[in-house]
């Protein structure tokens, strides 16, 4: 499986996507932890690997999550270049 991850513009952080579970929110707990957008919720999503595809769930968070700006009602597939958005902090979905 080639590497994945999730890239911020604004900070250039590269958040692998090394687990079959990749847990994201404000808490430092998560496995991708944004701690300084206090409209990210303390556990608010995942990005789940399963069966050679990647996923995203929203955790019922209190301002939603984005996929290419629309609001995420199920768990999705996404594909390299899918914007995500969690509170104001827009990740890319990235294939190496």
């Amino acid at each position: 499986m080639r590497a994945a991850f999730l890239f911020n513009k604004v900070t250039n952080e590269r958040h692998p996507l090394n687990q079959s579970v990749s847990k994201i929110g404000r808490d430092q707990t998560n496995n991708i932890a944004i701690a300084a957008d206090h409209y990210v919720s303390r556990h608010h999503a995942w990005v789940l690997q399963m069966q050679g595809a990647y996923w995203v769930e929203d955790l019922g968070s209190t301002n939603g999550t984005l996929l290419n700006g629309e609001i995420l009602s199920e768990r999705r597939q996404i594909a390299p270049g899918d914007r995500l958005t969690f509170g104001k902090t827009e990740l890319i979905f990235v294939v190496e």
